[in-house]
């Protein structure tokens, strides 16, 4: 009977679960230390200037922020070379995500995106009565960009790529994108979502605010969640061209982002010596632990973000239960339909030899069985 009363889309949304909380883990199982490589998160931690800017806007707490994130779009804009009114801050990526969906999609509307990704995309286009249109990646787990096109219709308002994908950790090539974008029809915006996009190594590598900068219709999502350790305080950012953005900005909340949050994104792209060790940590670890997990019979794709997408060759929802109760958490990627494949957050050069030796035994057990 309460179900009646719902707004009808919901009905159709599947509630999101993130990975396990470590609070969620010492409860359950008595277990002091914990270790988790589930959600992306900087095993550093935020930029200790970051830390101290954060400390010092607790004092002014009882005040509103300034509604817009001006300073933090300051920045950004002289970082990217941007005009200000090209850039949205927002509570998070995520938030970005709805923001859009909220703008721009209106029932009946097809959003296109490939399979498995972010969530988010198919939540936002149903929420809005859309309707959600699922293409598989190609075999190497990369956007299928030939499948979206062949899937456009007069219906088609926003096409999502995750660039580099979650949880693939795969991205598209430079030349294969630029070519799809001048085959789209005048009717169609392509959201790029670069939560990761830091990561990437590649020289030469251009993205989706150089496309935007080419006069692309693109909107770019961008995030202090990942690589600046700020997922806890919710903040990121859109770019785009004015008219792009304008939609968004009306529907955007007064106070998307908060005062400590801003806070900490301004000194984080300050601090940017944190930045590059991090980066640099991340890469020197992840080539350690694809060469070790490889070793172990595992089949893992090389990646361009902070995470790998790992096929343990085993029902991974048995195997994260074992590391679970060896204080690791990991990211079964069971909700994308994938049974053996998970997804591992690239961690510390410590947490790196623990998540290791608990795969050692794990597999030592599976090879006498």
């Amino acid at each position: 009977m309460a179900q009646d009363q719902w707004r009808r889309s919901i009905r159709q949304l599947k509630e999101y679960i993130p990975g396990k909380a470590i609070e969620e883990v010492k409860r359950e199982l008595g277990l002091d230390k914990i270790i988790r490589l589930a959600s992306n998160e900087n095993p550093f931690g935020p930029s200790p200037k970051a830390v101290q800017a954060m400390q010092a806007a607790v004092a002014d707490s009882q005040l509103y922020p300034e509604s817009t994130g001006r300073e933090v779009r300051e920045k950004l804009a002289n970082l990217y070379q941007l005009a200000l009114d090209q850039l949205l801050i927002a509570n998070g990526g995520d938030n970005v995500i709805s923001l859009i969906g909220t703008a721009y999609i209106n029932p009946g509307d097809e959003v296109i995106y490939c399979t498995p990704t972010f969530p988010a995309y198919r939540t936002t286009t149903l929420l809005m009565e859309g309707i959600p249109v699922e293409v598989p990646m190609t075999q190497d787990y990369t956007y299928n960009l030939e499948g979206i096109l062949a899937a456009i219709t007069e219906n088609t308002k926003l096409i999502f790529v995750c660039n580099p994908n979650n949880p693939t950790g795969t991205i598209v090539e430079n030349a294969d994108f630029e070519a799809f974008l001048q085959q789209l029809p005048p009717h169609v915006i392509v959201v790029l979502d670069e939560a990761y996009v830091e990561f990437i190594a590649r020289e030469g590598y251009r993205n989706g605010i150089d496309f935007l900068k080419d006069g692309y219709p693109v909107i770019c999502i961008r995030t202090f969640s990942k690589l600046y350790g700020l997922a806890g305080t919710r903040i990121g950012y859109a770019v785009g061209s004015k008219e792009h953005l304008k939609p968004i900005c009306a529907v955007r909340e007064p106070f998307a982002a908060n005062r400590i949050a801003q806070a900490g994104a301004l000194a984080a792209l300050d601090d940017t010596e944190y930045k590059s060790k991090s980066i640099r940590e991340n890469r020197f670890e992840a080539v350690k632990l694809i060469k070790e997990l490889r070793g172990l019979g595992f089949d893992v794709n090389d990646t361009h973000a902070n995470f790998l997408f790992v096929d343990v060759k085993e029902n991974v929802s048995k195997v994260s239960e074992v590391l679970l109760h060896d204080g690791i958490i990991i990211r079964p990627c069971t909700a994308w339909g994938l049974k053996t494949h998970a997804r591992i957050t690239i961690g510390t050069s410590e947490q790196n030899e623990r998540l290791l030796q608990s795969l050692r035994k794990i597999s030592a057990k599976l090879a006498k069985s």
